[in-house]
Order: C-alpha cells, then sequence, then structure tokens
C-alpha cells in the first residue's frame, strides 16, 4: 500500500480490508508506545496519501507509476508533507526481500 507505483495505478488498493488491517498493525509497531504519532499517521498523514493532497497531488507525483523509479526516493521527495507516514514508508520500502530463509 505504501508502495506508491501500486497506490497510484489502481486506487482500491486502500479498500483491501487486510491491507488496511496489516497497515495499521505496522503503525501500531513502527510508532510502539507513541499514540500521538500512530494517531497523526493514521488519521491525517495516511489521509493526505490516500487523497492525492499536497505534494501527493502533484504531477511530479505521479511519475511512479513507471517502473523504473525508487520508491524511497518518491517518498524523500513527494512526502515532506507527511514527516511520519514518509519515514515508516522509507524505512518499510528500504528493506530487500529475500527467500534465502526458505
Amino acid at each position: 500500500m505504501l508502495n506508491p507505483h501500486y497506490s497510484y495505478v489502481d486506487k482500491s488498493i486502500f479498500d483491501e480490508g487486510n491491507i488496511t488491517t496489516t497497515f495499521m498493525d505496522c503503525v501500531e509497531t513502527f510508532y510502539s508506545g507513541d499514540d500521538d504519532k500512530q494517531d497523526q499517521v493514521v488519521n491525517y498523514e495516511f489521509q493526505k496519501f490516500q487523497k492525492r493532497e499536497g505534494t501527493f497531488g502533484k504531477k511530479l507525483a505521479r511519475t511512479c507509476q513507471n517502473f523504473d523509479y525508487n520508491p524511497v526516493a518518491w517518498w524523500r521527495m513527494c512526502g515532506v508533507d507527511t514527516p511520519n507516514l514518509q519515514k515508516m514508508a522509507m524505512r518499510i520500502l528500504s528493506l530487500t526481500s529475500s527467500s534465502s530463509g526458505c
């Protein structure tokens, strides 16, 4: 949900209950013990991202629809209005996936 390529291409990703529940779990874990930041991310900052407000609504923000972009760099550029969500998204999207544990 935080990878703008997927959320800008298909807004219905925000309607997936499973994805939304997992996002809220991530916020609770990432900002464990800080109810104010959890509230800020879920109720204000995420809404800006979802509704394409502020920098998320700019024409340059839509460049994420291309496959050859860096989602962390995108959040660094476009997420300035949502610093808590920006920090969380950049950390999550910086993780490398691996199947070596399998």
